[in-house]
C-alpha cells in the first residue's frame, strides 16, 4: 500500500471499466462502470487504484500471491483482475497506448518503448479478439492472427 499517495505527482490517469466513457472498456458484467484507474507517475512508475468497484481489483504478481488492491504500484510483468476479467498490465498498457499514443511517454523505459512503436492513430477503435487479446478494430490480432 502507498504510504501517502497524495504527495505523488500524477502525469496522467486512465480509467478502466464497463462504461463507454472509460479509456479502457471491459465489456463484462463483473466489471464496474468505473472499476479502476491507472496513473502514470512523473518518475515512470504505474499506480493502480480501485474505484470502489463491486467485485474488486486484484493484483497477481509474477510468482506471487493475489493481493486485493486499494492502491498499489504495478509493473508490466504483473496481471490485474477486474471482477473476473484477467488482464496483464503489459496488455493494459498496449490498450491505453492504442487509444492515447502519448499516455505513458514520461519516464518510459526500453520495455515500454516497444509498446509505443507502430501504434495506430489516436481514436482508433479497440475490441477484444476471440483469443481475449486487445486489438485494433478491423485489424488482425498480433496474438492469434484472426
Amino acid at each position: 500500500m502507498i504510504a501517502n499517495p497524495a504527495i505523488l505527482q500524477a502525469y496522467r490517469k486512465c480509467t478502466i471499466g464497463r462504461a463507454p466513457t472509460c479509456d479502457v472498456v471491459l465489456a463484462d458484467e463483473s466489471v464496474s462502470r468505473l472499476h479502476a484507474e491507472l496513473t502514470f507517475l512523473a518518475d515512470g512508475k504505474l499506480l493502480v487504484t480501485d474505484c470502489r468497484s463491486t467485485q474488486g481489483t486484484v493484483l497477481l504478481r509474477l510468482g506471487g500471491a493475489a493481493v486485493s488492491v486499494r492502491q498499489e504500484f504495478v509493473s508490466p510483468l504483473d496481471t490485474l483482475r477486474f471482477g473476473t476479467v484477467l488482464m496483464p498490465v503489459k496488455e493494459l498498457l498496449q490498450a491505453i497506448h492504442l487509444k492515447h499514443p502519448l499516455a505513458g511517454d514520461v519516464g518510459h523505459d526500453r520495455q515500454n518503448a516497444s509498446l509505443v512503436a507502430a501504434m495506430p492513430p489516436e481514436g482508433a477503435g479497440l475490441m477484444r479478439c476471440e483469443c481475449g487479446a486487445v486489438k485494433v478494430k478491423n485489424k488482425r490480432c498480433d496474438v492469434c492472427g484472426v
